[in-house]
């Protein structure tokens, strides 16, 4: 029985066409050559974190995207405008995400 089982799994392997087989790996090439592409944004969020100041940021409960738009660090009086989205945050003491936020928030004003 376990015979005429690997025989069929053999004989639907050996079915596929060049064409499948050259179609599916042009798939692969072309999502292995995307992969970088999608990682991008996900580096640059990275560089506003700085790993010294982890602990404080889990203890503020940071996150890189503020629940409610309205009370983004940008519109939080601790935070200071810098490059590229990242901008520079007194409690934290370094580098935050200017769509970030946590609980220390506070208008300005």
């Amino acid at each position: 029985m376990q015979r005429s089982a690997q025989l069929a799994t053999i004989r639907s392997v050996s079915h596929f066409s060049r064409r499948d087989v050259v179609q599916r790996a042009a798939g692969v090439v072309a999502t292995l050559a995307l992969l970088p592409l999608a990682a991008r944004p996900a580096k640059s969020a990275a560089t506003c974190a700085d790993p010294a100041s982890e602990s404080l940021r889990e203890s503020l409960h940071y996150a890189e995207a503020a629940p409610n738009p309205a009370q983004s660090c940008s519109a939080c009086g601790f935070f200071s405008a810098g490059d590229g989205g990242c901008g520079s945050c007194t409690i934290m003491s370094g580098p935050v995400n200017s769509k970030g936020h946590c609980d220390s928030w506070s208008a300005k004003g």
